[in-house]
């Protein structure tokens, strides 16, 4: 049972009212020392704080988190500034990946991997392994920006090994120049890649007609192409290939700009999860049928050399529909269908579709449905070309034959086992009904936001909750436990796409949920500010996260929402693998999340802070506790922990060792059984205006921190330094916008083609 944290007795002397002067003089002196403990965060036990970023950044931030190694030891981050012996200037550091931070046995060390200028002044975009061993960019060659811009400059695809020295010779063009068949001034843009970068997926973005867009022949004709450029990896020749073509190569659809998974412009809804498998086999599109723009189906490229229509009935007749007949006979007809995600090797694939492509789906409503694609029967292991979907599912099926009411997809375990979504109707059998309320538990209410998740094997539904559109509104359907009555304050974000849905899978099976939501979904949750979730599929538990130490601060009721890092949607490596946003473990025993609301009483700073929670053993409950340090003088934003879970790496003003005192931004890991022997700090090498640092001298800590102090003993967290610097506000490196405080990949320049959900399925 938890109990209100009460304060430590050091911290509630000092507002205790004394009768005698003498006395109040007498202790004043005592309680400068007594006072500043309790100012001080202190790192849960077991963890250590390790300074990732450099002491010296040349007068500038670390403003970034790009990427956390699998393995948790190395990072790669931005900052703009000049050091490491970065062969870029200042202005130019935002291209690309611009550091990489390695942890060895004495402390973490950095090294530049921007391109260099005199190799690619201009980067379109990047991209990096999971292992971060391996860097991608599209970018245009040198020697200058003005040359690699002008009208009919090449894109190269560039490889990088961060083994290696960072200079032009460690760089390696894997595919032959991008060029139009025009010589048009556009930039390929990638859209996503296989794991191994042999096969990247691009648009080009850039003013001009239709025939200045065009990379190969087969291209001619085809509005916005979407191409794939073939590293040879398989050893196949290396080379550019039309992706939204027929068996004969010709443009499917030519008037159609097709989209990587799917892209509904008006409503800003994105979804590009796995869209490329892992291995580059199998990469799905849509694409409007017939020139209507607002009519638009769901298909597959396989091997680069088949294209399938996935989104049709499993009909004979239409299973041999390919070469010239694709879009398939009858695809006019039926309703749209939205790409909703699909497994990492690609044989299991979810999409939404008013059509009833099942002869159990007799409700006219818009429907969730499963695609296996796979090898045909007697032709086990076949080539990627010759795979067919092999099985049909409707998903959202409501066992009395109402309507289903698919809303969308939250997300996609990677390998396709899970699908978690929300669905009006009401999708449990009887006896799951029965068994819900024996134990007191919520069941769903047609026309409400109802949670659920589906599991592809057993085929098995489990109810997790109602979700809020509202006051006290769930979808059409009244529901007290939605109790917010701010401007926005709806769930609908959850499955709405467009980097906006905070929740995220763990395991390969997608075992636990980690998701943030209005709704209060736990006797202990009675505010109305967001909180977060962990939901456990094997054992149905659905636990709330966001609790304050040992009870504090009302267990965490309070007016400040607490949110997770929000889920990836996009089709990249960086994405897919959630090397820059990961929020949760793989056992799902450690879950990281950011609050406003003062969970811990060491927090001094009223800004958003960093807390884990974790898994108590033995224990029914988690605990949660501050990891940020609570001491900072902007709001910690940035946080990523690695799949272990031993690290969780983020970004703070704070000192909190001894050799951070300059008051700027820097990444911190919070390792467990970390630190290291203490070694001297010294001043890295610098050169030219590089040598200025910072522009002003911040004074000394007041409570040093400890690099080096031994793992179960926790390192005591700083006040904030009485320094005037502060963090610089770092621009976003080419190709990428700030959006939610963190930096996205710009989206091409490309006409509106789709009508909104709201128009195509009816305001709700």
């Amino acid at each position: 049972m938890r109990t209100e944290h009460h304060e430590p007795l050091v911290c509630t002397v000092k507002r205790l009212a004394f009768p005698s002067l003498r006395v109040v003089v007498t202790l004043a002196l005592l309680l400068v020392v007594l006072v500043l403990p309790c100012s001080a965060g202190a790192i849960p036990p077991g963890r250590v704080y390790e300074q990732v970023s450099p002491a010296y950044k040349g007068g500038f931030a670390a403003a970034n988190i790009e990427a956390v190694a699998l393995d948790g030891n190395s990072v790669a981050f931005f900052s703009p500034g000049q050091f490491a012996g970065s062969l870029a200037g200042v202005s130019n550091t935002a291209d690309g990946l611009a550091y990489l931070a390695r942890r060895g046995s004495s402390g973490w060390s950095t090294v530049p991997i921007s391109v260099p200028d005199s190799l690619a002044p201009y980067v379109n975009n990047h991209d990096i392994s999971p292992d971060l061993h391996t860097e991608m960019v599209l970018a245009k060659p040198g020697p200058t920006d003005e040359a690699a811009n002008q009208e009919g400059s090449e894109d190269d695809l560039l490889l990088h090994d961060t083994e290696a020295p960072d200079l032009g010779a460690g760089w390696e063009a894997v595919a032959p120049p991008l060029k139009t068949l025009t010589g048009g001034q556009v930039a390929a843009v990638s859209e996503g890649e296989s794991a191994d970068f042999c096969h990247v997926l691009f648009f080009s973005s850039g003013n001009g007609s239709s025939a200045s867009h065009q990379f190969v022949q087969q291209a001619v004709g085809a509005e916005q192409p979407l191409y794939e450029i073939d590293g040879g990896c398989g050893g196949e020749p290396a080379g550019v290939r039309l992706v939204s073509a027929t068996d004969a190569g010709r443009p499917l659809s030519p008037g159609c700009g097709p989209d990587l998974g799917i892209r509904l412009y008006n409503s800003g809804d994105t979804n590009q999860a796995n869209a490329v498998s892992a291995d580059g086999s199998e990469v799905f599109f849509t694409t409007c049928i017939e020139g209507d723009l607002s009519d638009y189906q769901l298909f597959v490229r396989l091997g680069g050399a088949r294209t399938v229509e996935v989104s049709r009935p499993l009909d004979a007749k239409l299973e041999v529909c390919g070469q010239s007949q694709l879009p398939c006979p009858g695809a006019a007809a039926r309703g749209s269908a939205d790409y909703a995600g699909a497994s990492e090797d690609g044989s299991k694939v979810f999409f939404t579709t008013t059509a009833a492509l099942v002869s159990s789906d007799t409700d006219g409503g818009n429907d969730l449905y499963m695609a296996e694609i796979g090898c045909p029967a007697g032709e086990p292991g076949c080539p990627a070309a010759n795979r067919r979907v092999t099985g049909l599912v409707q998903v959202s099926h409501a066992p009395d034959g109402e309507a289903g009411g698919a809303v969308g997809v939250v997300r996609v375990a990677p390998d396709g086992a899970r699908v978690y979504f929300v669905a009006t109707g009401d999708l449990l059998s009887t006896a799951a009904q029965a068994a819900l309320a024996g134990e007191g538990r919520a069941v769903p209410q047609v026309g409400a936001d109802n949670f659920y998740v589906y599991d592809t094997v057993s085929e098995q539904m489990s109810f997790i909750g109602d979700l809020c559109a509202g006051y006290e509104l769930s979808g059409g359907a009244r529901d007290s436990r939605c109790q917010s009555k701010g401007n926005g304050a709806s769930d609908v974000r959850l499955w709405s796409g467009g980097n906006t849905v905070e929740a995220q899978t763990a395991g390969a099976e997608g075992q636990f949920l980690v998701f943030s939501t209005y709704a209060q979904l736990s006797a202990g949750d009675i505010d109305a500010a967001k909180d977060v979730y962990r939901y456990d599929a094997e054992t149905g538990s659905l636990e709330r996260v966001s609790l304050g130490e040992e009870g504090y601060s009302s267990d965490g009721n309070g007016p400040f929402d607490a949110t997770i890092t929000v889920g990836s949607d996009l089709a990249t490596v960086q994405e897919k693998y959630e090397l820059g946003n990961r929020a949760i473990s793989e056992d799902g025993t450690r879950i990281i999340f950011k609050t406003a609301q003062p969970l811990s009483p060491a927090v001094i700073n009223g800004l958003a802070n960093i807390y884990e929670w974790h898994e108590s053993s033995g224990s029914a409950e988690g605990s949660v506790s501050l990891l940020s340090g609570g001491v900072g003088e902007q709001p910690v934003e940035d946080a990523v922990i690695s799949p272990s879970g031993q690290d969780v790496f983020f970004v703070t003003t704070a000192g909190l060792v001894p050799q951070d005192t300059d008051g700027l931004g820097d990444i911190y890991d919070a390792r467990l059984n970390g630190g290291f022997g203490q070694v001297p700090t010294t001043r890295e090498a610098c050169s030219s205006d590089a040598c200025q640092g910072p522009l002003t001298n911040p004074a000394p800590l007041l409570v040093p921190g400890s690099v080096s102090q031994a793992p179960e003993a926790g390192v005591q967290a700083p006040a904030p330094p009485k320094s005037s610097a502060r963090a610089r506000s770092a621009k976003c490196r080419k190709g990428y916008v700030k959006k939610g405080g963190r930096c996205v990949r710009a989206r091409p320049a490309r006409k509106t083609r789709r009508a909104s959900k709201s128009e195509r399925k009816g305001n709700r």
